[in-house]
């Protein structure tokens, strides 16, 4: 019988940085889902309710990704990225200001900062 060599996998050390990050960005889902709700049952300044649904799936969503990073998914990577994407957009239309894709992409160009060396972690 052979055996089979099992590749050493490294050590997956999230350090300070990017655990203090993750959880800021978990936090910010969080209040972003019940800031939504909140402005549902408000219903004011909203010419489609709609758009509310959709920003509460974005939310949910970012909270999910925030989870799969943390857990070192790199699916959770790219819903993180598609949920800014979409943000972007909804953002755009929505306000018609750069300061909406400066709001979304800063968080996002952090993460990628922290990141940039562990990014073999990533299952």
């Amino acid at each position: 019988m052979t055996k089979k060599k099992q590749s050493a996998k490294p050590a997956k050390i999230r350090g300070g940085w990017l655990s203090a990050w993750l959880v800021l960005m978990m936090i910010h889902g969080l209040f972003s889902a019940f800031l939504v709700l909140y402005l549902r049952e408000q219903n004011e300044g909203v010419s489609a309710p709609w758009v509310l649904g959709i920003l509460f799936l974005l939310a949910v969503a970012h909270i999910i990704a925030t989870l799969a990073i943390w857990e070192w998914k790199r699916w959770g990577l790219w819903l993180y990225l598609c949920t800014v994407a979409v943000s972007i957009a909804i953002g755009l239309v929505l306000t018609a200001s750069q300061l909406w894709v400066f709001h979304e992409v800063l968080p996002l160009a952090i993460l990628g900062y922290l990141i940039k060396d562990k990014r073999p972690l990533f299952e």
